[in-house]
């Protein structure tokens, strides 16, 4: 079926035998994967990837994040794979890598460029005294097949912490006791995470690959800064505060401690003239970090978990530059100027709402209860003219849905799942996998 905001033919394609081919977007690069035999790897289940060996293809699952493919492939046992990287518009070999991996994954380098993990094991055998040990490596590589850097890594610990979010931006992430450790893949100076006050601890969730004190979130690494806690050990006004320190120097840039609470924000006063109000939910999470901004989402009160408070912050000066009501989960258009309500894995989906930003002037909503069918955004093309998602039909098929974001016309209906495409932000270009091959689109017009 025709697919809104591209081509109406494939700029290319590749053949597959019946496979649906797995694919991770690297930026301008999609890369591939064969076995042995020259048959290209499906992806490997996103929801399986955060779990043991022994539970993989379980039904019982947690829903995977959604967003970009992060696990082309995963094994117990490293597997001979050809890694194949190809030029988004054509589909053209870059490059070619043979290696015995047992771990293909998404990850990103410190400029915040889209890269590959590619992680090898190897196992010294027992000599009748010592037991037998297992070492791991992983191997970051750019879009072109260049590496960039090696790192040691745990093999999959207790926690089911793989490759995958085991990388942050080029650091490699160690949890331990209260601190999370921030180590350079190929060489620098490693930073700590530290939870200050008594009773704190830094945890790290790699289902999400986020780091978490008390009530509050932040992904380890954004735009060559780390990020960091005080004051986690809640309790009144005591709130965690979040902090960013640039990674290159150890030095704290910004914290939340310092910045503007925006309005929309219910406050808590205990009535002491002495003391700031502070927010009531004591709850905020760090979603952002370009252009010298930092992007930072409060919970609007204890009493509604579903509403926040999106707020910009100048880095330099400190300074509230925009805020708007938003949702716990939220999806940004890469053009920057929109977004739409996200639906929280595992959670019940009434339907979306879509923001005009900055501002934050809602374009549209749908009601709960309105007879709507809920529409479940997963991706926008590149210019924000499309806004892809999924629908429920009463009988419980998923479909496709395409409409336009500024105006909610319905542009496209009852796509195949697997048509809706996904999109590679540095060319616009759309793709998709279907048991026919692998398909990529160029822009529309």
């Amino acid at each position: 079926p025709r697919l809104p905001g591209f081509a109406a033919k494939p700029a290319w394609s590749l053949a597959a035998g019946h496979t649906a081919p797995g694919v991770l977007d690297l930026g301008g690069t999609l890369l591939f994967a064969k076995d042995a035999s020259g048959a290209y790897l499906k992806d490997f289940d996103d929801a399986e990837a955060f779990l043991e060996p022994d539970t993989w293809g379980d039904d019982r699952r947690s829903p995977a994040p959604q967003g970009p493919n992060r696990v082309l492939h995963l094994s117990e046992a490293p597997q001979p794979l050809t890694l194949e990287f190809r030029d988004t518009r054509t589909g053209k070999l870059r490059a070619s890598l043979k290696a015995a991996t047992d771990s293909v994954t998404l990850t990103g380098w410190r400029d915040g460029a889209p890269a590959v993990a590619v992680g090898t094991s190897r196992t010294a055998g027992s000599d009748g005294l010592t037991a037998e040990k297992t070492t791991s490596t992983v191997t970051v590589y750019d879009g072109r097949g260049r590496k960039l850097g090696a790192t040691p890594a745990t093999r999959r610990p207790e926690t089911g912490l793989y490759y995958a979010a085991a990388l942050s931006e080029g650091y490699r992430v160690d949890p331990a006791d209260a601190t999370v450790r921030l180590t350079p893949v190929g060489g620098g100076t490693a930073r700590t995470v530290t939870c200050t006050e008594e009773g704190a601890d830094c945890a790290y969730d790699p289902r999400t690959g986020l780091i978490g004190a008390a009530r509050a979130t932040a992904p380890p690494v954004l735009g060559g800064y780390g990020a960091g806690f005080e004051n986690a050990n809640v309790g009144g006004t005591d709130m965690v505060r979040i902090t960013l320190s640039d990674l290159a120097t150890g030095k704290k840039v910004w914290s939340s401690a310092d910045a503007e609470i925006p309005p929309g924000v219910e406050l808590y006063d205990n009535g002491d003239p002495d003391l700031e109000p502070m927010p009531d939910s004591e709850t905020l999470s760090l979603l952002r970090v370009t252009d010298g901004r930092v992007l930072v989402a409060w919970q609007a009160s204890q009493s509604d978990d579903d509403t926040w408070i999106h707020a910009w912050y100048d880095l330099e000066s400190g300074d509230l530059t925009d805020s708007y009501e938003a949702t716990r989960s939220v999806l940004l258009a890469p053009s920057g100027d929109l977004a739409a309500e996200d639906a929280v894995p595992g959670g019940t989906f009434t339907g979306t709402t879509v923001w005009r930003l900055p501002g934050g002037k809602r374009l549209w909503t749908q009601e709960e209860g309105a007879d709507e069918t809920p529409l479940d955004p997963v991706r926008f093309t590149r210019d924000g003219s499309v806004l892809y998602g999924y629908t429920t039909a009463e009988d419980g098929t998923e479909h496709g849905l395409a409409v336009d974001p500024r105006t909610r016309e319905v542009l496209a209906e009852d796509l195949p799942v697997d048509h809706v495409p996904a999109v590679d932000e540095a060319t616009g270009y759309g793709h998709l996998s279907t048991t026919e091959g692998f398909h990529a689109f160029a822009p529309a017009g």
